[in-house]
């Protein structure tokens, strides 16, 4: 008990010092920033729910008392409370009515963590959407100034068209990307405690997703809301319909992956499929999600189950 606390605690320290490094300029802590979940999601996948709850608490109060308030919801917001609410989730299980263990479906822990993203830009839209300057206004402004430090030579009218054309996508990027980190550094914990033998549940079974049906209907509703209105309505579902399609994007990737059993030379195929998903963009990720959101409605993956012809490599 004495020794699952140490580690707690630990856990909870290191992710604050990850967390508030590069307040502190720290080259090294710049690096590392994207792994502040880590040591939470070891100490949670390794020891249990009570153990990531020690060191939730313990990072953010360490955050608040090193950098104030801000830091410190700032910290509890991204990080402890979306790692202490995923680990209590994942550790859920229950016995099948085989008799074996059913732990709690990765499709709907990550519907969770999706809502949970959606939620709070809500949550932020509410408090400033709609005042005098709206959040547009607020991240064109955010961007304004770091166009001016970033490249002063640009004019000023070059920096406001810059601005006013990225401005509507940085809430939903930034949610996409706290998303994004926040499954890698699950699935890197559930990595290592995997190999050390540690783990309290199976790896997280990604190739298993399923959604549930009510989050296309959100997709729907949200995208219509983007497509059919204009102005502060439009920005509100498109930044909606980009964090709810992330889901589908996971989704459509393990598609990918279904079917690259099929084919020769697997690494490779995906490889170059993954380079050229790289160079499309938006566009080749908007057809991944689309991949997945079918696959939801009319169940592509069964059709191309079965072993690769000439390897069997996951």
């Amino acid at each position: 008990m004495a020794r699952s606390l140490i580690i707690a605690v630990l856990a909870g320290v290191t992710s604050a010092v990850v967390f508030v490094a590069p307040m502190y300029e720290s080259i090294l802590g710049m690096l590392f920033i994207n792994f502040t979940h880590l040591p939470l999601f070891l100490a949670g996948f390794g020891l249990g729910t009570a153990a990531v709850g020690i060191a939730a608490v313990t990072g953010t109060l360490l955050v608040g008392a090193a950098q104030g308030l801000g830091p410190l919801l700032s910290f509890l917001a991204a990080i402890a409370l979306p790692a202490a609410i995923a680990v209590r989730q994942a550790l859920l299980w229950r016995t099948a009515d085989d008799g074996t263990v059913a732990w709690y479906p990765t499709g709907r822990l990550l519907t969770l963590m999706v809502c949970y993203g959606a939620g709070a830009f809500i949550l932020i839209f509410m408090v400033i959407g709609n005042g005098e300057p709206g959040m547009i206004e607020f991240m064109a402004a955010m961007l304004d100034e770091i166009f001016t430090v970033m490249v002063p030579q640009m004019s000023a009218d070059e920096r406001l068209m810059a601005a006013g054309l990225w401005a509507p996508y940085i809430p939903a990027a930034l949610v996409v990307s706290w998303l994004i980190t926040l499954t890698i550094n699950a699935a890197l914990a559930q990595g290592i405690l995997n190999k050390t033998g540690r783990n309290v549940r199976p790896s997280l079974e990604f190739s298993k997703t399923e959604l549930p049906i009510g989050l296309a209907f959100a997709l729907v509703a949200s995208g219509g809301l983007w497509y059919f209105t204009s102005g502060v309505s439009a920005f509100f579902g498109q930044t909606l319909t980009i964090i709810i399609a992330l889901a589908y994007l996971f989704v459509g990737l393990t598609v990918i992956h279904k079917m690259s059993h099929a084919w020769p030379m697997r690494r490779l195929v995906l490889g170059m499929f993954y380079v050229m998903l790289f160079f499309l963009g938006w566009p080749g990720l908007v057809l991944v999600a689309a991949v997945g959101l079918a696959d939801q409605l009319v169940g592509l993956r069964p059709r191309f189950a079965g072993p690769a012809p000439d390897e069997e490599d996951d």
